[in-house]
């Protein structure tokens, strides 16, 4: 029904397998430039964060520069303007904004870790650890302070800083430190998932499965949602020999991410070990076709860091993601095409099949609704709105809207077919 195509997923880099934190938000407490008494700088800057959260990161950067208009100095502009410019993989220019921020407002929370975060997406890992270690120095600061209303540190500030402390320290290859570093996360917070993921997959790598497992399950109980975390457990579960309980596991994250290649590949190793060696062989056949879509999704993403200006090295990152079944990437490409093509209408309509394909209604429905208000003879918008009002019981609103189609589109086949399908009135 929905124009988009629909094949798997799989995870991407070796060192993102687990999902990299990336807490790229804005800062604890509400943000104080000069000029903040001016109401409309405070609304300005609350409309640049909710643009931000909303993913739409070219009215981010055009807010910013309305911000910095109107209250120069202040450190929000340039910390937003870098989180977007992170995001579109400009990474020399969202380092000069971050630094910018911290010149204007050596305290201003995150702003460190996110200069760490942008160059720990470079493998510049020594220079981000440095970072990472100011923003833990200033979280503890201000901990220890008091701080006024609406200025309390997060209590999550602290362990997951600690966990990407740990996690740089780990690609370094010092597993001692990025162990404690883990290790003093989860003392802080015993439920943080982040921290148990990653220090089983250290332990995993260390030979220790039984802890491995243990901290695998408890990433997993905090997140069930998440499946890389089931993945995670379902192939401890087969190193230890619990072979009927991993292709349980492993097949539920089949079922869910039919492109993912450590799932695929050791589901098919479990059945083979359960004597149910035809299932098994299929999944073994079908890993070298997700290995060849792993090499495609992996230039694409190579094209993007080297062009990251380009609107369609991204689209084509986001086609491959969408086939790949990695949604999230998917919509991080397309948002970062649409920022480089604010006006591009077949772009705002894809992020709305996104979130259709993924579920949302109530977001794609926002999302159809306001295309529509910026064309409203966009055809293909008009044709799966109608699918969403079909979708969620209300038939008059679904044949209003593939009218609409008709009209704008008389020889459409989709329209037609599923106005057929419709009651009479």
């Amino acid at each position: 029904m929905v124009r988009m195509q629909r094949i798997g997923g799989w995870c991407l880099l070796g060192a993102l397998c687990i999902g990299m934190l990336g807490v790229l938000g804005c800062r604890n407490g509400p943000a104080r430039p000069p000029g903040a008494d001016d109401p409309q700088v405070a609304e300005l800057v609350q409309r640049m964060q909710a643009a931000y959260d909303q993913g739409d990161w070219g009215t981010v950067l055009a807010l910013a520069d309305s911000v910095e208009a109107r209250a120069p100095g202040g450190p929000d502009a340039p910390f937003m303007r870098g989180l977007v410019l992170t995001r579109l993989k400009r990474y020399d220019a969202a380092r000069a904004a971050y630094e910018q921020a911290l010149e204007r407002d050596p305290s201003y929370r995150k702003a460190w870790y996110n200069l760490g975060h942008n160059a720990f997406l470079q493998r510049q890992y020594r220079q981000a650890l440095v970072a990472y270690r100011n923003e833990r120095a200033l979280i503890e600061r201000a901990a220890r302070a008091r701080p006024a209303p609406g200025e309390e540190v997060d209590p999550q500030a602290l362990p997951a800083v600690l966990a990407q402390i740990g996690r740089t320290y780990a690609l370094l290859g010092v597993q001692d430190s990025a162990r404690m570093a883990y290790e003093d996360a989860l003392a802080l917070d015993s439920t943080y998932a982040v921290a148990h993921a990653w220090l089983a997959e250290l332990l995993e790598d260390q030979g220790h499965l039984e802890q491995a497992l243990h901290h695998a399950q408890r990433a997993l109980e905090a997140h069930p949602e998440e499946v890389e975390y089931a993945y995670r457990v379902g192939f401890l579960l087969f190193q230890a020999g619990r072979v009927q309980e991993a292709a349980l596991l492993l097949s539920a994250v089949v079922q869910r991410w039919p492109g993912h290649e450590g799932a695929t590949y050791n589901l098919g190793r479990a059945l083979m070990a359960l004597g149910r060696e035809q299932e098994g062989q299929a999944l073994l056949d079908r890993v070298e076709t997700i290995q060849r879509l792993q090499e495609q999704a992996l230039m694409a993403q190579r094209a993007v860091e080297v062009h990251p200006d380009d609107p369609e090295r991204w689209l084509e990152l986001a086609r491959m993601m969408l086939r790949s079944g990695y949604y999230d990437r998917a919509e991080e490409a397309f948002t970062a095409a649409l920022a480089l093509k604010p006006d591009d209408l077949a772009l705002h309509n894809d992020l709305a099949n996104l979130a259709l394909v993924r579920g949302d209604t109530a977001l794609a429905l926002q999302r159809f609704q306001t295309l529509l208000r910026r064309d409203s003879t966009f055809a293909d918008a008009w044709l799966n709105l109608g699918i969403i009002y079909a979708m969620t019981g209300q038939p008059r609103q679904a044949r209003r809207a593939w009218e609409h189609v008709l009209k704008y589109r008389p020889d459409d086949p989709d329209a037609a077919a599923y106005l057929a399908r419709l009651p009479q009135p």
